[in-house]
């Protein structure tokens, strides 16, 4: 069992190792001992806890880097005024260069998201109509074949009405346009549906149920 632990625990990275160790109490004998083992191998915990903290310092610094790219964006400054202006002792300017790329892409991504063009407009309204047509039939027969109503298909809507306008305008609900006619969507689903179940009634096989 412990040669299978200390295998295992090879496989881990110091960051991992680290985080047992401070759990080790919450772990077996056995495994308390594979996890001394493979750290003694891996240069005792001392080298483990410095690799470990410095792995977080990075982190914490490029977590620093990405809020001054935000802040500077909101600003006006371009991509090169960004980067001419970003400073680290412990980050590399390729490493930053690659924490300015990503951000400016995720940016755009979400700037892009929340135009409201005609192909958002368009899009809503038909996938609002498609998906809350598909929705209402589906909420009319769970109520026509079992006379009652599951609360559960009520997110399943939701899930719907949002899933076919996001495939027909490619955006997602943090744009207004989308998220109005998500909700106006699912609410003329359980208009339909009530109405349906209103003109053909129970079709069930429920005995007590006229």
């Amino acid at each position: 069992m412990i040669e299978e632990l200390i295998k295992r625990y090879k496989d881990y990275s110091d960051l991992q190792l680290i985080e047992v160790y401070k759990n080790k109490e919450n772990y077996t004998e056995e495994a308390r001992k594979a996890l001394e083992i493979v750290i003694n191998e891996k240069g005792g915990l001392s080298l483990l806890q410095e690799n470990y903290n410095k792995v977080h310092e990075i982190d914490e610094e490029k977590r620093k880097i990405e809020a001054q790219i935000i802040f500077l964006k909101n600003k006006g400054n371009s991509k090169d005024k960004i980067f001419n202006s970003l400073k680290s002792e412990i980050v590399s300017k390729s490493e930053i260069n690659e924490i300015l790329e990503g951000k400016f892409k995720e940016i755009e991504t979400h700037e892009k998201d929340l135009q409201i063009k005609p192909r958002t407009v368009i899009g809503s309204i038909l996938g609002a109509a498609i998906g809350g047509t598909i929705g209402g039939i589906l909420w009319g027969l769970q109520m026509i074949y079992s006379a009652h109503i599951f609360y559960i298909f009520g997110l399943g809507l939701v899930m719907l009405s949002y899933s076919v306008i996001k495939f027909f305008t490619k955006q997602s609900k943090s744009n207004i346009v989308v998220l109005f006619l998500t909700i106006l969507s699912v609410i003329y689903a359980l208009v339909l549906g009530f109405f349906l179940y209103g003109i053909f009634g129970y079709r069930g096989v429920n005995p007590l149920i006229n």
